[in-house]
């Protein structure tokens, strides 16, 4: 058992612990933008595979001091960095945070880097390892906190972003993350509305990721089934044994829970919206549960037979003359719901 941190958007905290103590996790604390919790290697696969709403999954190491050079390399240096990572392995570190010593992120990458390849290379007779920022064995996730004058040092074993779930080929114009969505769909409490036979529908869907997310959901499938890495694979605590049969259990769970998709609208009036849409949706897999159309909100009407959830991440301008132009795109929409979707749970 291990403690841990797993990151998410803020809000969403709640959410995110429900889920980690159905992936086994104890201790299970809600913090700002996180939780912390303890788990096993187990849970920590779980986690990675199905949270929907976690951003990423670090392993804390230490606090290192970040106001002098030399004692932020020693703290680095002192950390046990031969438990994680083979001397002739490979590393990537991701660094955020400045302050009067350490100007630059890149310069404070650099100096963890030094110090856990020093480390490495010390304790193998010479051996190193190498970066590698594409697919390193072991990403290192360091954070500066200027106020306190402390690096936390970790190791992130989700690698990539775990929103970035992989069926996206296609973003479109300013889309929305895939856990944010999720966190929507269950806040909406959609899975209930799916088992009672509910269907969904967004008017202004954009890429298509609120479509997916809720067929993922209502489809009972792992949102990381379909990576093929992530970061705990090179970590040396990467047990295979455990790992394959949670694997196989999401790949059942899929195959078993497609079958209950209900029928998912998404609408959109941009064309370009609606072609990366249906592009999204094949490379899910989901075409058969999904229908995509170009319909402007004018136009929007109920979809035959039951009723379910409406879900819409409308634009929302940035510059002032924007949201003047879309308060009738609001006052339109807020109809539509009213008097096209009525008896419909809205998000």
């Amino acid at each position: 058992m291990v403690s841990l941190f797993a990151s998410s958007p803020r809000g969403m905290e709640p959410l995110l612990a429900d889920e980690l103590r159905q992936s086994g996790a104890r201790q299970v604390r809600p913090l700002t933008a996180g939780v912390s919790f303890v788990g096993d290697f187990a849970c920590i696969c779980r986690v990675c595979l199905f949270s929907r709403v976690a951003s990423r999954l670090l392993l804390p190491l230490g606090r290192v001091p970040g106001d002098d050079i030399d004692a932020f390399y020693q703290g680095v240096y002192e950390l046990p960095w031969e438990e994680h990572l083979r001397a002739d392995g490979t590393l990537a570190v991701d660094f955020s945070g400045t302050n009067g010593v350490v100007r630059h992120t890149r310069f404070g990458a650099m100096k963890v880097k030094d110090a856990v390849v020093d480390r490495l290379r010390d304790r193998s007779g010479g051996i190193r390892p190498r970066v590698d920022f594409d697919r390193p064995d072991l990403r290192i996730h360091a954070r500066l906190t200027e106020q306190r004058g402390v690096v936390d040092i970790g190791i992130d074993l989700s690698g990539e972003a775990l929103h970035r779930r992989g069926y996206r080929l296609n973003g479109g114009g300013a889309p929305l993350k895939e856990n944010l969505a999720a966190a929507i769909l269950l806040m909406a409490e959609w899975p209930a509305v799916a088992r009672a036979g509910g269907r969904f529908l967004d008017p202004m869907c954009g890429s298509g990721t609120l479509l997916i997310e809720a067929a993922l959901m209502a489809g009972d499938v792992a949102p990381g089934l379909t990576r093929d890495h992530f970061g705990f694979m090179g970590w040396l605590k990467h047990d295979p044994a455990v790992w394959n049969p949670i694997r196989a259990e999401a790949r059942e769970r899929e195959r078993a829970g497609r079958g209950g998709i209900p029928a998912i609208f998404g609408f959109d009036q941009d064309a370009a919206a609606v072609a990366a849409a249906m592009e999204n949706v094949t490379g899910a897999g989901l075409s058969p549960w999904i229908s995509v159309e170009r319909r402007s909100l004018e136009h929007l009407e109920r979809p035959m037979g039951a009723a379910g959830l409406v879900a819409v991440n409308p634009p929302y301008g940035e510059r002032q003359g924007e949201i003047e132009q879309l308060i009738g795109t609001y006052a339109l929409l807020g109809n539509r719901l009213r008097t096209r979707l009525y008896g419909w749970r809205g998000a």
